[in-house]
């Protein structure tokens, strides 16, 4: 009896710590370096602000218009969906690194309203 409760604990045990390793933990193979990451972001949040002030009437047609500037994004930057999407999760999971990206992804947003504004006056 004692014997089977052991190793009922051993598998419990290496099955929670098999468990909590979390995949994204590991660095992805074709992972999107942090500079090349925010030059992509500031595209996708531009992309959303754009469909936000198209005030389309449906979710549907606003996901339709999101989802073709999205691959036009990733066309640009010669980036697949499954890499970014690799690269987001990877990064989220590492907040340090994520922070850093989105400094510089502030910065890149901030230049460009910058450079509309004084455009415009």
């Amino acid at each position: 009896m004692q014997k089977q409760f052991c190793l009922w604990s051993l598998l419990v045990s290496l099955w929670l710590a098999a468990a909590c390793t979390a995949p994204e933990d590991q660095r992805p193979d074709n992972l999107i370096e942090e500079d090349r990451m925010a030059a992509i972001l500031t595209e996708v949040h531009i992309a959303e602000s754009r469909v936000s002030r198209l005030n389309l009437r449906s979710i549907d047609s606003s996901n339709i218009v999101y989802k073709h500037l999205e691959r036009q994004i990733f066309k640009k930057f010669a980036v697949d969906t499954a890499t970014y999407r690799k690269s987001y999760i990877f990064y989220s999971s590492h907040p340090a690194d994520m922070e850093a990206i989105y400094k510089k992804v502030t910065q890149k947003l901030t230049s460009r309203t910058d450079t509309t504004k004084k455009a415009k006056s």
